[in-house]
């Protein structure tokens, strides 16, 4: 045989064998492929699904929505605010369930069960309603599928499972699907997904709002006093303000997180509307309220109104819907806290500090900032003017980033008599001095009064161009004492 047909007999046999192979390959990746698809319980896509309707043996419930970016809502029961997160779960839950055994002997089972003779399915347990799910699929040009339902009934146990007697714990159970021929033996581990109640599907969230929308708020106590709060718009930024009791600057940091925090909050257990009424409402702390958060948006439209109540075991919180959520008594002080909470405390509330380069101590002493670092400024000539030693004092520059966003534990307004002693700012007992390079731009001058009855860690502070008062923690005195003579910590040094 000639060489050349030798080679060319030899190209086209390995061609064949790498066809042969891949072929087998593909057709087993198609064969794996149909496997799987075939393994599911039901084939759809969670986020094509417009309404689930679940019916178990504590009751029937169905959600509709009008496409995957809307939310639930719960027809069935109606009224009912429901779990945004736990519908979806459930669906996933349906979605990924697959079967263990495909039985296409007991077709006439699942045909029985199919058209609702569930009597003729009986020694399979069809016959006493377990569970039923049904999911209404919208149609998807993507996938090329139609509009359809889907339904998914549970049987009883396979008779197959660990125990005896009153013991047995089966390990599959037997279900029929409207996607699937024959009768399915499913794992009893995947069904317990699906076997909800009212409370997994409810929502147990108080806040039913969305924070972007509220633009005032009033918290209202039993005491008769009413804390509210605006959002307004100054220039170009939205910023909160207290309105009542006194017009002052808010927190917008605080704010958002008050509001956020009611959003969050899940709720330990709900009564639901039904069992409220006004025999309970006492025990439920609702007689009385111990407050009223009234949420609203713009021009002043009610978004929620959320009554609190407080007893000796619990805090309770009214709901959108109706029902009463309880919660930890712990909560109390953060969903009813007091004026200071919201209000702006940061004692340079405002002040860039780009430009501050200077602090001057009570004594006179002067630190000077130089790119990063802070050096302190001697007045006397140094040995060798033309090498100066310069060492960074890194407590100067802790110091000043510090009370960059120093906030105070509380504040006095201008005209308050609410201490029991003096302040003593008449007479500081220190004081200190931010400016800017050139010392009278920027220049704020920080005056410190007396520790703070019944709060020995405490101190009195005010800037000498505002008329608030500060309660501020002492713990920078310390510091401030040090570098008034000249030192700094030995960790700073390092």
């Amino acid at each position: 045989m000639k060489p050349w047909l030798k080679l060319v007999l030899a190209v086209s046999a390995c061609g064949l064998i790498w066809g042969g192979f891949y072929l087998d390959q593909t057709l087993s990746e198609k064969e794996q492929t149909t496997k799987k698809q075939e393994v599911k319980v039901a084939d759809f896509e969670t986020k094509d699904v417009l309404k689930l309707t679940v019916k178990t043996t504590s009751g029937k419930y169905v959600f509709q929505r009008d496409g995957a970016t809307f939310d639930w809502k719960m027809s069935e029961p109606a009224g009912i605010r429901p779990d945004q997160d736990a519908i979806n779960n459930y669906l996933s839950a349906l979605q990924s369930m697959t079967y263990e055994q495909h039985l296409l002997d007991a077709q006439k089972v699942a045909d029985a069960v199919k058209a609702g003779k569930f009597t003729e399915a009986k020694d399979f347990g069809f016959d006493t309603q377990k569970l039923y799910v049904e999911v209404e699929v919208a149609a998807n040009k993507d996938a090329g599928t139609k509009a359809r339902t889907l339904k998914v009934w549970l049987g009883g146990d396979v008779s197959i499972g660990g125990g005896a007697g009153a013991a047995f714990n089966a390990l599959s159970v037997y279900l029929v699907s409207a996607d699937r021929t024959g009768l399915l033996a499913v794992a009893s581990s995947s069904v317990s997904s699906l076997k909800k109640e009212l409370k997994d599907f409810r929502s147990r969230i108080v806040g039913d709002y969305k924070v972007a929308d509220v633009k005032e708020f009033e918290l209202t106590k039993n005491d008769g006093t009413t804390i509210s709060l605006a959002k307004t718009d100054d220039k170009g930024q939205s910023q909160w303000s207290i309105t009542q009791p006194k017009k002052v600057k808010a927190d917008n940091n605080q704010v958002g997180l008050y509001l956020d925090s009611w959003v969050r909050l899940r709720a330990d257990k709900v009564t639901e509307r039904e069992a409220v009424n006004d025999q309970n409402k006492e025990a439920l702390g609702l007689a009385r309220p111990n407050a009223v958060l009234t949420v609203k948006a713009e021009g002043g439209k009610v978004i929620q109104t959320v009554q609190i109540g407080l007893t000796k075991d619990a805090l309770y919180a009214t709901m959108s819907d109706g029902s009463v959520g309880s919660f930890e008594l712990s909560k109390f002080p953060d969903l009813v806290p007091m004026l200071k909470f919201f209000r702006d405390r940061r004692v340079f509330s405002g002040v860039s500090f780009n430009d501050i380069a200077k602090l001057t101590t009570t004594s006179g002493r002067l630190y000077q900032k130089e790119d990063r670092n802070w050096y302190p400024v001697d007045k006397a000539p140094a040995a060798d003017p033309k090498k100066p030693e310069k060492v960074a004092n890194e407590d100067v520059r802790k110091f000043v980033e510090d009370w960059e966003f120093a906030t105070a534990e509380d504040v006095l307004d201008a005209g308050e008599t609410t201490t029991p002693g003096p302040i003593g700012l008449e007479k500081p007992i220190t004081r200190f001095t931010l400016s800017a390079a050139d010392g009278e731009k920027n220049k704020f001058e920080i005056l410190v009064g007396n520790r703070v009855h019944n709060n020995e860690k405490a101190v009195y502070v005010k800037r000498a161009d505002t008329p608030e008062v500060f309660v501020m923690d002492a713990k920078w005195l310390d510091v401030l004492t040090r570098l008034d003579q000249g030192g700094q910590s030995p960790q700073a040094k390092k």
